[in-house]
């Protein structure tokens, strides 16, 4: 048995059986994404998605709990064009039902939201420089300009959450961050990969998607702030970035 700590939850890992995630805050979103997922796990998508064994969010803080299968697979320190389009075709493919849209997060919730610019300024622009805050500003002026567009967004397509076999992405695990906002959020997540990748894959998404992940830094120590969680390392994060005034490096 392992044990895991998350964004919103810790988890006890039964590996090849269960999941167990223990919400630490806020039951009320923690029930929404709940249904988000049993939803999600009816979708025709061509990877798996964890399913819902139980829910006993009912309980009280601490004791409420939902268990999910495990997924197979391991992460892959490579990726294959196709693997990639395979999945980003099938997230647009998706239909944004009014049922889905009212169970998924707003964009960026973890991040404040619609407030995510103005959260960002508030908490994380006084633990900056002055050239830091300077680089900071630019970033969040290119968010502000990005278009507004709906699509069906994982939003947290990290390799820790992609689960491989043979070359091909065969799940896909935490859908907290799942809503209806810009696809280019998700090409954005596979630069892990390396940018060529995405410019190839997705050439339409390519300019939007370094905006997106321009902002990750910036969110992920909003979010931690949020939360009362230490944003040293994404601060770290940005500040490489500072250091080269890249945002994000291409090369």
């Amino acid at each position: 048995m392992e044990f895991a700590r998350g964004t919103f939850n810790d988890a006890v890992i039964e590996p090849g059986e269960w999941v167990a995630r223990f919400p630490r805050a806020d039951l009320a979103d923690a029930r929404r994404r709940a249904q988000a997922l049993k939803l999600i796990g009816q979708l025709d998508l061509p990877f798996a998605v964890p399913q819902v064994i139980e829910d006993r969010l009912d309980l009280p803080l601490g004791q409420a709990h939902v268990v999910i299968s495990y997924l197979p697979g391991g992460p892959s320190e490579t990726a294959s064009d196709e693997a990639v389009r395979e999945v980003l075709d099938a997230l647009a493919g998706v239909e944004l039902s009014e049922e889905l849209v009212a169970l998924l997060d707003e964009p960026l919730h973890h991040a404040g939201g619609p407030r995510t610019a103005e959260t960002i300024t508030e908490l994380v622009f006084p633990l900056l420089s002055d050239d830091e805050r300077g680089q900071a500003a630019e970033v969040l002026k290119r968010f502000a300009d990005l278009p507004v567009i709906r699509g069906f967004v994982h939003g947290d397509l990290a390799p820790v959450n992609l689960h491989w076999q043979h070359g091909k992405i065969t799940g896909i695990i935490d859908w907290d961050f799942a809503c209806a906002g810009d696809p280019a959020l998700d090409a954005a997540a596979f630069a892990n990969y390396g940018w060529p990748l995405v410019r190839r894959v997705t050439p339409g998404l390519y300019e939007r998607a370094l905006t997106h992940a321009a902002m990750f830094p910036l969110t992920g120590a909003a979010s931690a702030l949020r939360q009362g969680a230490d944003p040293a390392k994404y601060l770290a994060w940005f500040r490489r970035r500072c250091a080269v005034r890249a945002h994000p490096p291409t090369s």
